[in-house]
C-alpha cells in the first residue's frame, strides 16, 4: 500500500491534513517534557533568565543572577516567561514548551512547503524525516533557543517560496520580518544564511530577476524593525557596553575569532550522519537520484533546497568555532531535498533500489545485534550503571530490538518499491523508541545531571541570610533550583576571600576543580551529589550534623 492508497482510504481525515500533521508533531514532541529536571548548560540558564524577567519586570535587558546577561537576544526568554506566566511560574514544562511549539510549527511549515514545491507525498515524507531525525527529536523538547530559530527561519523560507511562486511582494516582506524575529532569537544568523541562500540560488539558477523582486534594500529596513524595537530600548537601559558585548563579542567575534568550540573545517560533515540519523543513511541515494533524474521546475526546486543546505553548511564551516546546533536551520531544507530524491527513487524503481535497500538492511542488522554489545559497554561505566539500577541495560536492549524491527519492516517495504511505506515504518519506529527513551530512560539520569538534590540540601541547611557561591563558574542549575542568587566569584583570590569570611558561608564546588586547589580551602564537606566524575560538593565552615539530628541554624 502506497502513501496515495492510504490517502484515498483515509480521505475524510486527510482533508484536514495540516491539522493532522500538527497533531502528530505535538504527540511526538510534547510527552515527557516535564519528566526530567533541567540540565546544563543552557536549559537552566535560560529558564532562570526568564524567571528573573518575570520577577523584575525588566523584559528588554535579560539578567542572570541579578547581573546583565548579554550573551543572547531575548526572544527565547520572552517565550519561556510567557509560558511561565501561564503556568504560574517558570518550571521544567514552561522552559521547554517554546521548543515544542516551535518544533510543531517548523514541521507544519515544512509540510506546507513540500506541498507547494513538489506534491503531497513529498510533503509527508519531508515532515516525517525532519521531525524524526535525531537532533530535531532532541531539540524539539529541550529549553534551548535553536528550535525557535529553526521555526522562524523555516517560516522565512516559506514566505520567500510563496513570493517566488506567486510573485507577490507581500511574501517577500514577510520573509524579512521573520528574519528579523529570528535575529531577535539568536542574532545575525537569523538573516545572513537564509539571505545568502537566496542569492546563491538566484545566481545558480540564472534567475537574477529574483533579487530585483526581493528588493533587498527595502527588505533590510523591514528586517531592522523588530530588531530595533528591542535593541534600542535595551541599549538605552543597559548602556553601550551591553550593545557592544551582544553585537560585537557574542556575534561578530564569536564567528570570526571565537574563543572556544574550535573544530576543523570538516566538523559538520563528521557529525551530520549521527545528528540526522537514521535518515542520513538514505541521504546519498536520495540526493543522487534527485540530481540525476529531476527535470524542469522540480529540478529547480530541488536545487533551491540544496542551496538552503549547502550555503548554511558552508557559512558555519568557515567559522573556526563550531557547535552541532549551529547548522540546524538547514535541516528543513535537507529533509525537503531527501524527500524529493526519494520520490525520484520510486519513479525510477527498480534501478535505484540498492540505494534504499542496502542501508535499511544494514540498519536493521546493526540495531538487532547491538544488544549483544551492551554488557561490555556497561562494564566500562559500571559505577553509573550500578547507581541507575539493573533495569537500564535490558530496557535499552528492548528499544534497540524495537528499532531493528521497524528498520526491517522498512526494508521489506523498500524491496517492493513502497518507499512511502518504508519511510513511514522507519519514522514510526524512530518516534516510538524516542518517546519511550525520553519518558523512561532519560529521567533516570537526573541522578547525575540534575542539581535538584544538592540544591535541596543547601536550602535545608543554610539560613536565608547565609551566602553561598559556586565554583569554578556560575552554574545556573543551582540558581534555578535554590531560587536564590549566588555570590559572584571570578578568581581564586575571590574564592579564598569568600571561604575565609567570619560568618557562615556555603560553597558549591565541582569536585575535580576543588581537588586542584593548593592549599585546600578552610571548609569541610557537607554533602555531595551522585556524579562520580564532574559532580559538585557542598562545603561550609561547620561539619555536618550527626545522622538524625537537625542542624541548628543561626
Amino acid at each position: 500500500m502506497t502513501v496515495m492508497d492510504l490517502h484515498r482510504r483515509f480521505a475524510p481525515l486527510l482533508r484536514h491534513e495540516r491539522l493532522l500533521v500538527a497533531l502528530l508533531a505535538l504527540a511526538l514532541f510534547l510527552p515527557g517534557i516535564g519528566a526530567r529536571d533541567l540540565w546544563n548548560p543552557d536549559e537552566p540558564r535560560y529558564a532562570q533568565v526568564a524567571r528573573e524577567m518575570l520577577a523584575s519586570g525588566e523584559f528588554f535587558v535579560p539578567h542572570l543572577n541579578g547581573q546583565i546577561y548579554s550573551e543572547k537576544p531575548p526572544l527565547q526568554f520572552w517565550a519561556i516567561a510567557l509560558c511561565g506566566a501561564a503556568r504560574g511560574g517558570v518550571d521544567e514544562v514552561a522552559a521547554r514548551l517554546p521548543a515544542v511549539f516551535a518544533a510543531v510549527a517548523a514541521t507544519l511549515l515544512l509540510f506546507a512547503l513540500g506541498r507547494r514545491l513538489f506534491d503531497r507525498e513529498t510533503a509527508w515524507i519531508a515532515a516525517a524525516v525532519f521531525a524524526t531525525s535525531g537532533k530535531i527529536l532532541l531539540q524539539g523538547r529541550i529549553g534551548q533557543i535553536d528550535m525557535l530559530l529553526i521555526a522562524l527561519v523555516t517560516a522565512a523560507m516559506y514566505c520567500w517560496t510563496r513570493g517566488l511562486l506567486e510573485h507577490r511582494a507581500g511574501w517577500y516582506r514577510l520573509f524579512f520580518l521573520f528574519c528579523g524575529l529570528a535575529t531577535v532569537a539568536k542574532g545575525p544568523v537569523g538573516l545572513l544564511p537564509p539571505l545568502l541562500a537566496i542569492v546563491v540560488f538566484a545566481l545558480v539558477a540564472g534567475r537574477r530577476e529574483l533579487l530585483r523582486e526581493l528588493r533587498i534594500g527595502r527588505g533590510l529596513l523591514l528586517w531592522a524593525a523588530p530588531v530595533a524595537a528591542w535593541l534600542l530600548p535595551a541599549a538605552l537601559r543597559a548602556g553601550p557596553a551591553y550593545l557592544a558585548t551582544l553585537v560585537l563579542r557574542q556575534n561578530l567575534e564569536r564567528y570570526a575569532d571565537p574563543w572556544h568550540h574550535f573544530q576543523p573545517w570538516y566538523y559538520y560533515l563528521q557529525i551530520l550522519p549521527g545528528d540526522f540519523f537514521p535518515w542520513s543513511l538514505l541521504l546519498p541515494g536520495a540526493l543522487v537520484a534527485g540530481w540525476r533524474t529531476l527535470r524542469g521546475e522540480r529540478r529547480e526546486r530541488f536545487v533551491w533546497a540544496l542551496c538552503w543546505v549547502v550555503v548554511t553548511l558552508v557559512f558555519f564551516s568557515l567559522s573556526p568555532g563550531k557547535r552541532t546546533v549551529y547548522i540546524l536551520t538547514m535541516y528543513p531544507g535537507l529533509a525537503l531535498a531527501l524527500a524529493a530524491g526519494l520520490g525520484e527513487l520510486r519513479r525510477s524503481w527498480p534501478r535505484g533500489r540498492a540505494w534504499l535497500e542496502a542501508p535499511l538492511l544494514l540498519l536493521a542488522t546493526v540495531a538487532g545485534l547491538a544488544p549483544l554489545a551492551l554488557p561490555r559497554l556497561a562494564t566500562r561505566n559500571r559505577t553509573e550503571i550500578s547507581l541507575l539500577g539493573g533495569w537500564l541495560v535490558p530496557a535499552t536492549a528492548v528499544l534497540l530490538l524495537l528499532f531493528a524491527a521497524a528498520a526491517l519492516l522498512a526494508w521489506r517495504a523498500a524491496r517492493r518499491g513502497r518507499i512511502g511505506a518504508a519511510v513511514g515504518s522507519l519514522a514510526a519506529g524512530t518516534a516510538a523508541v524516542a518517546l519511550v527513551a525520553v519518558t523512561t530512560i532519560l529521567p533516570a539520569f537526573d541522578l547525575f545531571k540534575s542539581a535538584r538534590s544538592l540544591s535541596a540540601e543547601l536550602l535545608a541547611r543554610a539560613a536565608p541570610a547565609e551566602p553561598y557561591a559556586i565554583w569554578p563558574r556560575l552554574d545556573a542549575t543551582f540558581l534555578f533550583y535554590t531560587g536564590r542568587f549566588s555570590e559572584p566569584l571570578a578568581t581564586e583570590a575571590e574564592l579564598r576571600a569568600f571561604a575565609a569570611r567570619p560568618e557562615r558561608v556555603w560553597l558549591l564546588a565541582r569536585r575535580d576543580e576543588l581537588a586542584r586547589l593548593t592549599p585546600p580551602l578552610p571548609l569541610v564537606e557537607i554533602a555531595r551529589d551522585a556524579d562520580p566524575r564532574r559532580g559538585y560538593i557542598l562545603l561550609s565552615q561547620v561539619p555536618p550534623a550527626p545522622a538524625g539530628e537537625k542542624e541548628e541554624r543561626r
